[in-house]
């Protein structure tokens, strides 16, 4: 008999109705279990699903309109059901109608519903399978009216998400929203095998698969194929979804992988699954899939909902994967996970539980695991577990999902060459993801109670200061008040080398919250209760705990970033401890935090920093003095570089330990918010660079690249020679608003444009002052006792110009344009600026024309000075060349006159670079002005 013949045969002698009936007796059961289980409202939404699918009526929750799709094929409400939609509408008639076509050919609820594992906090998920021919306009009506229905079943307390389903589309592989959040993997046959032995049939069609015997599933598409053609069952009575008995490799890569991404954050819902996944991996390829079994002990006559429990024979599955390895401390721990997710607390008398059959079971099954009343004591108080339980369960959780981890790039190696739709970036999310919630590292708050439900709060706490042989500071804290004298007989709940961290910490495991009584004990520290208390509001107000219970996968798909900062200043330092000791108030007009006081004192002495980063990192660092504000500032936006198109978030600074604390605060949020300003928002932004005054010493902040460098100047001359020196590129220099006060270089420095020279002369009494800011930034100074303002400005004029014409002739970029301006003091004592209009260069009658050609100790281009018309050569005098021009100078003056020499022209000045093509207008000017101090000192 040949193949086909043989499969004919065995559709036409297959017992269907029977096997039918033993399909619906389990469902019913099931069903029934779930009756049971439910809560009131749970009940509800079960019971009026179908309805609500099967009737268009405007009354009743999810309605859209009347055009929406309704319909289901075989189903008529029960009494119950009606009582039910009276109740939630008080005016609603059901009238029976007849339907031309059902829209909907079936709902199933999918999940733990009616099984041992289903608990009053279980999420619901529920097919909607609709009929194929569904338009699209059709079908986007039933979506909406899927989400209006899942609104009102959170309106009930029921976590319900509703997943519309097309059949034909779903057996060929395309399952839309079903695997939307399943890392893009394809997922389907392993999904059919959750469906067929989790699915609970509520109301329409059932699967064609129930019908195909075991021994015919590797030939399902023929033989599901000859029992449609010869009509051996109604066609419109099932519905045909597929066979799940050919998994590939990359399902089970991209199953596990999802389960792992979404078990670190409720590892207990998770780990169940995730051990499925490995003991199915480890009988690659020739799977005993549970939906098989289930499928075998059905048409062997199996009747009992007990022994088909999805999730016993899930557990049964694992346990044997696990006892033919040998790890009897991971059966245990899978163990815990079911009896933690039925949720039925055996440890005490349950007079008349709500779910008999349910307890009952769980009796039997502790019994089998040989667990004694103290464990299930433990167990059932794990809301009250101190915090060295926790850390044990979440070490073995930790190693658990690390030894998954493992397990799956293992597999992915093996079977690397059938893994080829799996984005090989889904593996790296996981492992970002991983190395996020369980890598340790310093500084890093480590999350001990991450899908635990512990409560670990404390009422009191003692905190202590420590330090070691070396002086170095440490923290500890305890549960329970502490007596100094009793630290040894007790073990801490944790160190850390800073209290901030220790909070941190305290805080984010919820050990601690404001209602929390701190005892404080250091030799050497100012730290009060009160200050603690400050802090932690703060931290509740910033890092609410909600913000970290969930991480989106895309934010792994990049570098981390900050989210939320916190900088806390002065933790148990008083800046102002000196004058508090003595009694002493101090005040100042100089109210500037960075030069506070007559002896410009920093009173930002340290910078403790709390950081929730895009991962869910909790990172906290610690900065001292100065060069620990700067160095905070340059981690800062390391972590989000200007380049990433995005601002790191306003630093939040607070300080509670002085009377100057706000202040102190202020003024760091202030400097952090205008340097962020500077290198993200200006127009200049990158090549920016920012001047700040702490002490009484300066700081230039730059970037090279996306990294903040900063420089120390220790006084204001140093800060010219500083800003007198080349660039690059333009940089213009943005002054701290209190760096440099009531003084006339930060006007000037905020005039500064690229591609333009900048003139700026104030006249005094005796002497003219001359800034000029080159075309990128770099400053010049110099002074005059020329009384004529106009006459000097035209001769800076004319050296420009000449300047100028050289750069152009050396390849250099010359600059655009020249802007002169006057600065004058009022009556006020203020100063203003003004432009000033060149009228074109009149030399004076008392002015020579200077020019400079080559250079000094050149031997290539020796140093030439034409003075009037007059050649001077230091081929002819050497080192006295400046004496020889100022004697020519005096001869030419009237009646021994006093007035300044002016070099009028440069050849080539030396390029930092060795390159005239970087010649820039600074260092003409300088050029020039060092020629002119040897021709000053020459004439005496």
């Amino acid at each position: 008999m040949d193949n086909q013949a043989r499969k004919t045969a065995s559709a036409e002698d297959a017992d269907f109705k029977a096997v039918k009936a033993r399909f619906f007796a389990l469902n019913r059961a099931r069903l029934q279990r779930a009756s049971e289980a439910l809560r009131s409202r749970q009940r509800e939404f079960i019971e009026l699903l179908p309805l609500l699918f099967h009737i268009n009526h405007p009354m009743l929750p999810g309605f859209v309109s009347k055009e929406t799709p309704v319909g289901i094929p075989d189903y008529s409400p029960s009494k119950s059901v009606l009582a039910a939609a009276r109740r939630n509408a008080q005016s609603f008639a059901f009238r029976r109608r007849a339907y031309r076509k059902f829209d909907i050919r079936g709902i199933y609820v999918m999940g733990s519903v009616g099984t041992i594992a289903y608990s009053d906090d279980s999420d619901i998920d529920v097919w909607i399978c609709y009929d194929p021919a569904l338009d699209a306009t059709q079908v986007a009506l039933l979506d909406n009216k899927a989400r209006r229905v899942e609104r009102w079943a959170r309106e009930l307390g029921v976590n319900a998400t509703l997943f519309l389903v097309d059949p034909e589309r779903f057996r060929q592989g395309d399952h839309g929203e079903l695997t939307s959040e399943s890392c893009g993997s394809a997922l389907h046959s392993l999904l059919l095998d959750e469906f067929y032995r989790t699915g609970l049939l509520l109301a329409g069609l059932y699967p064609l698969w129930w019908l195909v015997p075991p021994e015919e599933e590797p030939n399902y598409e023929a033989y599901a194929s000859d029992v449609k053609r010869k009509r051996f069952v109604h066609a419109k009575e099932h519905i045909d979804f597929g066979s799940p008995h050919n998994i590939s490799a990359e399902e089970f890569y991209g199953a596990t992988l999802w389960l792992l991404y979404k078990g670190i954050d409720s590892p207990y819902k998770s780990l169940l699954k995730i051990l499925l996944m490995e003991a199915y991996a480890s009988e690659y390829p020739d799977i005993d899939l549970l939906s098989m079994s289930f499928k075998r002990q059905v048409y062997a006559g199996e009747d009992d909902p007990d022994a088909v429990d999805p999730y016993l024979m899930m557990l049964h599955k694992v346990e044997e994967h696990l006892e033919r390895r040998g790890e009897f401390e991971r059966q245990e721990l899978v163990r815990r996970c079911l009896y933690f997710k039925a949720n039925e607390r055996l440890s005490s008398p349950a007079a008349q539980p709500r779910c008999a059959w349910r307890r009952a079971l769980m009796e039997k099954l502790v019994g089998h695991w040989q667990w004694t009343i103290g464990n299930l004591v433990s167990l059932d108080s794990r809301n009250t577990w101190k915090l060295p339980r926790v850390r044990r369960e979440h070490g073995e959780l930790v190693n658990e999902f690390t030894q998954s981890y493992r397990f799956l790039s293992s597999f992915a190696r093996t079977h690397a060459a059938s893994i080829k739709l799996i984005d090989p970036a889904d593996l790296n999310l996981l492992g970002r993801k991983l190395y996020a919630a369980f890598e340790r590292k310093a500084g890093k708050v480590d999350m001990v109670g991450r899908g635990i439900p512990a409560q670990l709060h404390e009422s009191h706490v003692s905190m202590f200061q420590v330090r070691d042989e070396a002086g170095l500071e440490s923290w500890m804290v305890f549960s329970s008040i502490v007596k100094p004298e009793e630290v040894s007989l007790h073990e801490p709940l944790k160190r850390a080398p800073s209290v901030v961290e220790l909070l941190a910490w305290c805080h984010f495991n919820a050990i601690v919250s404001r209602n929390t009584v701190f005892a404080v004990h250091g030799d050497d520290t100012a730290l009060t209760t009160r200050e603690l208390h400050a802090i932690l509001e703060s931290m509740e107000r910033l890092f609410p705990r909600r913000q970290i219970e969930s991480l989106p996968m895309q934010h792994l798909a990049h570098s981390p970033h900050v989210l939320t900062l916190g900088s806390y200043l002065n933790v148990g330092l008083d800046p102002l401890a000196n004058y508090t000791r003595r009694g002493q108030h101090l005040t100042s007009e100089r109210t500037d935090a960075l030069k506070y006081g007559g002896l410009s004192e920093n009173l930002a002495l340290s910078i403790d920093q709390v950081v929730l980063t895009s991962w869910h990192e909790v990172m906290t660092y610690r900065y001292f003095g100065v060069s620990g504000l700067l160095d905070c500032l340059a981690d800062m936006m390391r972590w989000t570089p200007p380049s990433s198109g995005r601002q790191p978030p306003p630093l939040s600074a607070s300080s509670y330990s002085s009377s100057r604390g706000k202040a102190i605060a202020a003024r760091v949020e202030q400097l952090f918010a205008d340097v962020i300003r500077t290198f993200y928002e200006t127009r200049s932004g990158r090549a920016s660079r920012y001047l700040i005054g702490v002490e009484r010493h300066y700081y230039i902040l730059w970037l090279t690249g996306d990294t903040l460098n900063y420089q120390r100047l220790s006084d204001y001359d140093a800060l010219l020679h500083y800003l007198g020196q080349a660039q690059h590129g333009f940089s213009p220099v943005v002054v701290d608003p209190q760096a440099l006060e009531n003084d006339m270089l930060t006007s000037l420095l905020e005039y500064n444009q690229p591609d333009t020279v900048q003139v700026f002369c104030e006249p005094g009494e005796t002497v003219a002052k001359v800034w000029i800011l080159d075309e990128k930034g770099s400053l010049f100074c110099d002074s005059s006792s020329e009384e004529d303002v106009d006459s000097l400005l035209a001769h800076y004029e004319q050296f420009l110009e000449a300047a100028h014409k050289r750069m152009s002739f050396a390849n250099a970029a010359a600059p655009s344009r020249v802007a002169f301006y006057r600065i004058e003091k009022l009556s006020d004592g203020k100063r203003h600026i003004y432009q000033h209009t060149a009228s074109g260069y009149i030399r004076p009658s008392h002015h020579f024309d200077v020019q400079v050609i080559g250079r000094p100790a050149s031997s290539t281009s020796p140093l030439r000075i034409f003075c009037d018309g007059e050649e001077f050569s230091s081929l002819q005098f050497g080192e006295r060349i400046y004496e020889a021009v100022a004697y020519h100078v005096l001869t030419r003056r009237r009646s021994g006159e006093n007035y300044p020499v002016y070099v009028s022209d440069v050849d080539a000045p030396p390029a930092a670079s060795g390159d005239e093509a970087t010649l820039q207008t600074i260092d003409y000017l300088r050029y020039k002005q060092r020629i002119e101090e040897h021709l000053r000192r020459a004439i005496g």
